[in-house]
């Protein structure tokens, strides 16, 4: 009994495409992937979150920093000073029992 293969020479030719085709994008997806990773700063983290590293200062320090680079605007940065000038309110204390 013979059995015939039912993909000729165009088939074979045609599938090889797709599969190089399929390799490459993933090979330009791979080195887009470490292209971003490269281009991000990088980080360190720290009790309450993560920051870009070498973001260091007092919180008056970053607030006037975040000014300056345009993150917030005027209006943000008066609010959130008067915030950071203001005394902090004693926590309450449970009664004993």
């Amino acid at each position: 009994m013979y059995y015939q293969d039912h993909m000729g020479a165009g088939g074979w030719v045609l599938m090889v495409l797709i599969a190089v085709v399929l390799f490459g994008l993933l090979a330009v997806f791979v080195v887009w992937l470490l292209g971003d990773q490269r281009r991000r700063p990088p980080v360190e983290h720290f009790a309450g979150g993560v920051r870009p590293a070498g973001v260091t200062g007092s919180a008056s320090e970053i607030l006037d920093r975040r000014l300056a680079t345009g993150d917030i605007s005027i209006e943000e940065y008066q609010r959130v000073k008067a915030s950071l000038a203001a005394p902090a309110a004693p926590e309450p204390v449970a009664p004993a029992t």
